[in-house]
């Protein structure tokens, strides 16, 4: 009895040493856990995030003035056809772009204080009282449409677009934009119908230049 119980001792203790050297051997086998660092992140410094306190502002082009080409025409325009309501002064003080004057225009009687030129730093507006209509012809050097300059000779081409309030013509002259507005008296049944297109386009074709730098 006493061999035998050494003999199951010694089988036990055997079989536990097989197993831990099972154990020691399996963890030699395979490789330890490598510890690695998460790698130092630093911000990209040529990427940029949108800053919604600044927008981007749509800034108007200064247009080129063929200053030449008006000079020429100026000089060329017959005196009787220059007689406009203003004189316009030629020079460094005239306004930046060349002055266009519609002719031909008939003022009440009246009316002739409402009759009105002023330079302007981009340009001029000036305003004649009408009896139907009021005339105001705006130029500006700042682009601000599509080129309707034409094919390069001196007839520009002409967009007319009726309004709320009557009608306006559009158009591009020595590189400058010209806006002919045409403001009705009296608006019946909400449509200003105080002038025709023909008649609008009439008298833009009338426009003389008055006045040049």
């Amino acid at each position: 009895m006493t061999s035998i119980r050494t003999l199951l001792m010694v089988s036990v203790c055997t079989l536990s040493l097989a197993a831990c050297d099972f154990l020691v051997a399996r963890d030699r086998d395979e490789p330890a856990p490598v510890e690695t660092e998460a790698p130092d992140v630093t911000p990209d410094e040529t990427a940029t995030l949108p800053d919604d306190s600044e927008s981007s502002v749509m800034v108007a082009s200064i247009a080129t003035i063929d200053w030449d080409t008006a000079r020429a025409d100026l000089a060329a325009t017959p005196t009787e056809q220059r007689q406009t309501s203003f004189q316009v002064e030629s020079g460094g003080t005239a306004p930046p772009v060349p002055v266009l004057l519609p002719t031909g225009i008939v003022v009440p009687q009246g009316a002739e204080g409402g009759v009105r030129f002023q330079p302007m730093s981009d340009g001029y507006f000036a305003a004649y009282p009408g009896i139907d209509y009021d005339i105001i012809v705006n130029g500006t050097n700042e682009v601000i449409g599509a080129d309707t300059s034409g094919d390069g000779e001196n007839e520009p081409v002409l967009t007319y677009t009726p309004t709320m309030s009557g009608a306006q013509v559009s158009f591009s002259r020595y590189g400058a934009d010209y806006l002919v507005e045409f403001e009705c008296k009296s608006i019946e049944g909400g449509e200003a119908d105080c002038i025709t297109e023909q008649e609008a386009l009439d008298v833009t074709n009338k426009l003389v230049i008055a006045g040049t730098r």
